[in-house]
């Protein structure tokens, strides 16, 4: 018996040996993978900076900023679940909190850096629906929150497809930024032909219409969030617009100039103030043409 025990104890800790090994050098060679990925995403921004001085058009579709982050992200998860292995065993792992997990999962927190140009720059998207606290009581509640998931769906396959990323939103109202002031007018006039063209039939009945405001400026970033007057500016911005229409600061109209697609076009609005800003504002009307 005590022959039987002593063999399985060797095993198991001969195994114990081989799986620390095995995590160890897992976690060095993804720590080596996610550096080669850091430099290839500082590469690519230099590539597009280049291009950007150079006066080239870079087609937004064809730079694959989304798969570098979430490769990163990939690797951030693992090399965290690997150290946790390790230092604590398999029973560590699996009674980690799913916030422990989380940040391991997580972007960075200095998160401006994976969105912002190479001069620091964020284009902040703000949109929300005209009315809402009207229609929902005109709808009802069970009605109203079936617009909303509708709405939702809208909201998140455009900015997707034009990789922004969604900060927060809170009911109909959302905060996204994006990298590129073009990518942000394109998916602000997605959104908007795709409710005009009436293709979301329950948006439609509903008479939903979005208003959606941009700028463009440097931001500071806290846990997740964005902050500072550029923020709250495009936000001031949204508040202005009507519904079924996208506003954008002369910021977002000066980087977009020459780099956004024939099909959008602007149309300058006369000089207005913005609640608790101080001085007059330039802003633009963007359209499909």
């Amino acid at each position: 018996m005590w022959a039987v025990v002593l063999i399985v104890a060797v095993v198991a800790a001969a195994v114990a040996v081989a799986l620390g090994v095995m995590v160890s050098r897992t976690r060095t060679e993804l720590e080596a993978a996610r550096e080669r990925v850091d430099e290839l995403q500082d590469e690519q921004r230099r590539l597009i900076a280049a291009l950007d001085a150079a006066g080239v058009p870079v087609p937004l579709e064809r730079v694959p900023r989304r798969s570098v982050r979430v490769a990163k992200q990939a690797a951030r998860a693992v090399i965290g679940t690997a150290g946790l292995l390790r230092t604590g065993g398999i029973n560590q792992v699996l009674n980690a909190s799913l916030d422990e997990l989380g940040r391991w999962a997580d972007t960075d927190r200095t998160e401006i850096e994976q969105w912002a140009t190479p001069e620091g720059l964020v284009t902040v998207l703000f949109s929300d629906i005209e009315g809402s606290t009207a229609l929902n009581e005109q709808l009802g509640d069970d009605a109203w929150l079936k617009v909303l998931r509708a709405h939702d769906t809208l909201i998140r396959r455009e900015v997707e497809r034009c990789d922004g990323h969604i900060v927060k939103n809170q009911g109909d109202g959302y905060m996204v930024v994006f990298s590129h002031a073009p990518a942000a007018i394109a998916a602000a006039v997605g959104i908007q032909e795709r409710l005009a063209a009436g293709r979301q039939k329950l948006l439609r009945r509903a008479g939903v219409c979005v208003r959606i405001g941009l700028h463009a400026g440097q931001v500071v970033s806290h846990e997740g969030d964005y902050f500072g007057r550029n923020v709250a500016l495009a936000a001031r911005i949204a508040a202005k617009a009507q519904g079924g229409e996208i506003l954008v600061s002369d910021e977002v109209h000066a980087i977009a100039l020459g780099m956004t697609s024939p099909t959008v076009a602007f149309t300058p609005l006369e000089p207005l103030e913005l609640k608790g800003l101080s001085g007059e504002f330039q802003l633009w009307r963007a359209s499909g043409t």
